[in-house]
């Protein structure tokens, strides 16, 4: 699989050749993941979010950024910049890795490979690399997954929400990408068993943010329906507006 006229489709829509010119990596080097890479495997660039990693964020190119853009914002902990370009929210992060999980926020370190960088991702769909020369790397089946509407924890659910409990959030959240979400009984049953703990990890503010994203997904109800259908959540219905 290709994706270079997709990836170049993209890149004119949202100008991002313009934020490459700054990048000191070669284009296979320059990768697309989460939002962009499903709207490349779908065609559907409503998407407004371009999530772009790259083997090491240095500081002359933050700098270079900040100059550039006036609403960049630099996370030193998190070697991530984020800020805006027309109607697209662009975030850059360098390759990393968790260290140190505390149940919400994490130490971070390099990390040497997309592959390593992998390892730190929520769900399957939401770990599908692509370079800006079309290049696809999916490392845990997720191309397979989002054509065939499966939402799926890369690894034991149990430990990956203990690690960061918004992933449990998200989770309800993506529920709404998909007409007829397809689960798996493991990770619903994590999210069960550890619903009571999530406003423990989880700021309110932030539970609200990420469960209002459904309004912008395709099919808002069936986050509403979950909620509603299992008792151990509805306390979050509370958190939509």
């Amino acid at each position: 699989m290709n994706l270079k006229k997709k990836v170049e489709e993209i890149s004119n829509i949202s100008h991002f050749d313009e934020i490459c010119s700054m990048l000191p990596f070669e284009k296979k080097d320059i990768y697309l993941i989460g939002g962009a890479t499903r709207s490349l495997l779908s065609d559907n660039h409503e998407n407004k979010d371009i999530d772009v990693v790259i083997p090491e964020l240095d500081d002359r190119t933050v700098d270079k950024i900040l100059d550039k853009y006036d609403s960049a914002k630099y996370y030193q902990a998190y070697k991530s910049i984020s800020f805006e370009l027309g109607d697209f929210e662009f975030q850059i992060n360098s390759f990393r890795k968790d260290v140190a999980p505390s149940g919400r926020h994490s130490k971070i370190a390099n990390a040497l490979s997309i592959k390593e960088d992998s390892l730190r991702r929520d769900f399957t769909f939401n770990s599908i690399y692509i370079n800006l020369i079309g290049e696809v790397f999916d490392f845990y089946s997720g191309v397979e997954h989002f054509k065939n509407n499966y939402l799926k924890f890369i690894f034991d659910p149990i430990v990956q929400i203990q690690k960061d409990y918004l992933r449990a959030i998200r989770y309800i959240r993506f529920l709404s990408l998909f007409e007829n979400t397809k689960t798996f009984p493991a990770d619903l049953e994590a999210i069960m068993l550890l619903s009571k703990n999530i406003t423990d990890f989880v700021k309110e503010k932030k539970i609200s943010q990420e469960l209002n994203k459904i309004y912008k997904m395709p099919f808002p109800k069936n986050t509403i329906t979950f909620l509603k259908a299992n008792n151990e959540l509805r306390q979050f219905l509370d958190f939509l507006s």
